[in-house]
C-alpha cells in the first residue's frame, strides 16, 4: 500500500514547482500591468506666481498617458478657465486656458488615464499677477489630441496579452497537474481485494 502513495509523491515536487514558477511569472505580469503614470512636473509649478496668467498649464509623466478618461480643469477667479480638449504630446497633456483670464489663483484638477488603464489624478495651483493678453490660442489642440492617443495605445495591448499568456500557462499546468495524480489513487481501489 505504501508503493502508490511514493508514485503519487514523486509527481508533486514537480507539479509545486511548476505551480510556484507559472504564479511567479503571473505577479511579475500584473506588477506590470499595474504600472500607473506619475507625475513629473507641473507648468506653472505648484505653489508658484507667474507674471502674466499663462497661456495653457501642463503636466509632464513619466509615460505617455492614453487620451480617454483625461481632463484637466482650471478654475480662477472668474470661474472655469479651460478652452478646448486636453492636448496628448509624447509623455506631456496641455489644455490652454481662455484668453483674457483675470489675475488672482488658480486651481488646476487634473485626472490622466494611465497606460495600463488606470486613472491617477490630482490638483496644484498657481497665482498670476496680470491678466492674461487678449490672444486666441493655437489651433494645434484640433490636431495633437487624436495624434497622441494611438501612440500609448500598444502600451495598454500589451499589458493585456501578458496577463492573458500567462494566465492560459497557469490553467494548462494545472490541468496537467491534476491529469497526472488519477493514476496515482486508482491502484488503492484495485488492491481491495487483499485486504
Amino acid at each position: 500500500m505504501s508503493h502508490p502513495h511514493l508514485s503519487g509523491n514523486r509527481w508533486c515536487p514537480r507539479a509545486l514547482a511548476a505551480v510556484l514558477a507559472s504564479a511567479t511569472l503571473l505577479v511579475g505580469a500584473a506588477n506590470a500591468a499595474q504600472a500607473h503614470n506619475i507625475l513629473v512636473a507641473t507648468s506653472p509649478a505648484n505653489g508658484s506666481t507667474t507674471k502674466v496668467v499663462p497661456t495653457a498649464v501642463t503636466l509632464t509623466f513619466n509615460e505617455p498617458a492614453l487620451a480617454l478618461g483625461t481632463e484637466i480643469i482650471v478654475t480662477g477667479p472668474a470661474g472655469p478657465a479651460q478652452t478646448g480638449a486636453v492636448v496628448l504630446l509624447n509623455s506631456t497633456v496641455s489644455e490652454h486656458l481662455q484668453p483674457g483670464s483675470p489675475a488672482g489663483h488658480y486651481k488646476v484638477v487634473w485626472r490622466v488615464t494611465s497606460a495600463d488603464g488606470h486613472p491617477v489624478s490630482g490638483t496644484f495651483s498657481f497665482t498670476a499677477t496680470s491678466a492674461s493678453p487678449g490672444q486666441h490660442p493655437t489651433a494645434t489642440t484640433a490636431t495633437n489630441f487624436p495624434d497622441s492617443a494611438p501612440a500609448s495605445g500598444p502600451g495598454q495591448s500589451l499589458a493585456l496579452w501578458w496577463v492573458l499568456a500567462v494566465g492560459m500557462i497557469v490553467i494548462l499546468l494545472l490541468a496537467v497537474f491534476i491529469k497526472t495524480r488519477k493514476p496515482a489513487t486508482t491502484p488503492q481501489n484495485e488492491r481491495d481485494p487483499e485486504s
